[in-house]
């Protein structure tokens, strides 16, 4: 898989393009119609498949402060593409220049770059203001020799599958029902860096990684899986994310303890997908009380994975 930051980057005689353009943050199971759509038709036509994305949610180029957070970083969205099997991926900058480009300009240039197909969600905008809709982008495509196909929303239970729906989910801790709807366990990637040992101190080292500025569960501790850069093995881990109110009261992190596990991985990047909530984040009043709690935090994941 090929990533681009720019459309610009592109080679202009490419041809057979199909491309499916939305801010597919999550990527659920609606955006994955959209995007195997596109990787379908391309295999079938003998073309290459296209991702157009944008480096940040397009909300944020109107006010950084009402933008929603991103359900996943860059990395991670770059992660579940490469598991589609998508050939190119396009984040494109969300600038002044692109945002003012009338929807007849932005098909003319996806034209320009070899697009023969185009596959979007049903609620789909797109031009200056996000003044056309999926609909007019079939209309408009005609002129422009571009075949459009819009998606039908997938709906579970009596709800449209939306990213809106999902964070508010994660935001509440529902990580079962974000499963379901995104189609994999909410997962956070990140690299091993040094933290303050007091893991270590305490008997259970963990590997430390940077909060993003993204969307998390609430605060606590967590049952998981990790995968680590350059090991074939998937690990079990307990995962505390928050503030540590204990140690290091303020200080935000992400830090996973995993089990049956001593090797040196600072630098390397690992994938933690969050299963289980085992409790709410509390702050002890001694290191002892502490190193029980992380005891007994280790021993209920255990039973949980004992029995199913």
């Amino acid at each position: 898989m090929k990533i681009i930051d720019d459309i610009f980057q592109l080679k202009e005689n490419n041809h057979d393009l199909c491309v499916a353009i939305g801010a597919f943050d999550g990527i659920h199971e609606g955006h994955k119609n959209v995007i195997e759509g596109a990787i379908k038709r391309a295999k079938k036509i003998g073309g290459k498949s296209v991702v157009f994305t944008f480096d940040k949610h397009p909300k944020s180029f109107v006010s950084q402060k009402t933008a929603p957070k991103l359900i996943n970083s860059k990395e991670e969205k770059i992660h579940l593409l490469k598991k589609l099997g998508v050939d190119y991926v396009i984040f494109q900058k969300f600038d002044e220049n692109f945002s003012d480009l009338t929807p007849l300009e932005f098909l003319k240039l996806l034209k320009m770059f070899g697009t023969r197909e185009i596959f979007v969600g049903f609620n789909f905008r797109f031009g200056a203001g996000g003044a056309a809709t999926a609909d007019d982008m079939i209309k408009m495509g005609k002129t422009c020799g571009i075949e459009v196909y819009k998606t039908n929303p997938v709906v579970s239970g009596k709800k449209v599958i939306s990213s809106t729906l999902i964070r508010e989910l994660i935001t509440c801790g529902e990580l079962d029902t974000v499963k379901n709807l995104l189609g994999y366990n909410l997962f956070i990637i990140g690299n091993v860096i040094h933290g303050k040992k007091y893991g270590r101190q305490l008997g259970f080292p963990t590997a430390n990684l940077k909060l993003m500025d993204k969307i998390y569960p609430p605060f606590g501790i967590y049952g998981a899986k990790v995968q680590i850069e350059g090991y074939d093995r998937v690990y079990d881990g307990v995962v505390n994310i928050g503030r540590n109110p204990t140690l290091k009261d303020g200080e935000l992190s992400v830090e996973t303890h995993i089990l049956d596990f001593s090797d040196y991985i600072y630098g390397k990047k690992v994938v933690v997908e969050l299963i289980k909530n085992l409790r709410s984040e509390k702050k002890f009043d001694s290191m002892d009380e502490l190193k029980k709690a992380i005891a007994n935090d280790v021993l209920i994941w255990k039973e949980y994975l004992q029995n199913n």
